[in-house]
């Protein structure tokens, strides 16, 4: 019985379309924020990181260091949680902020599994990765890192609830 659900799982899975997303590999990560500066740079013509949508956790004295970005979850728990209906699914499958209707309460953060939302210094309002809105160019932020831990890969529907399990019990241990 299981050898049939696997089976049935692996034809489903080949007739669904892979969404783009970022892979993380935080063995390579240094911290030095050239990914959140090209962000910036890219969003807000700022080379400053507070203005990125991507940020970077130091762990042990930054001999750990993990980049975080929105995990474009399945169903967005802070889609449902914004009381303004500010956060929408995009067509590429990304979660971002209405600014039109946003009141910067936060919600949406305090909901993520990972806290990937950050605040706009400027205006209070969430952001979270857009992956670039398509830009020919690419993503910005893979391109900024010299070290490989951002890459862009497809996602995989089989091992998305294994990667979003890792991520929360991470969120819990280090946050």
């Amino acid at each position: 019985m299981n050898l049939i659900i696997f089976l049935v799982q692996r034809v489903l899975y080949k007739m669904e379309i892979k969404r783009e997303h970022l892979q993380i590999d935080p063995s390579r990560c240094n911290a030095c924020n050239e990914c959140a500066i090209a962000c910036a740079t890219k969003h807000h013509g700022v080379a400053d990181p507070k203005f990125s949508r991507i940020k970077i956790l130091e762990f042990e004295n930054g001999q750990f260091n993990v980049p975080v970005v929105c995990m474009a979850c399945e169903d967005p728990p802070c889609i449902s949680v914004c009381p303004m209906n500010a956060r929408i699914k995009t067509a590429n499958g990304t979660v971002v902020t209405n600014t039109e209707v946003c009141i910067g309460c936060k919600a949406c953060l305090y909901i993520c599994p990972v806290a990937s939302p950050v605040e706009n210094p400027e205006t209070g309002q969430t952001m979270t990765c857009d992956l670039c809105q398509g830009d020919p160019e690419g993503l910005r932020c893979v391109a900024a890192c010299k070290e490989g831990a951002l890459t862009i890969g497809h996602c995989d529907p089989m091992m998305s609830g294994t990667a979003r399990q890792r991520a929360r019990q991470m969120h819990r241990i280090y946050s």
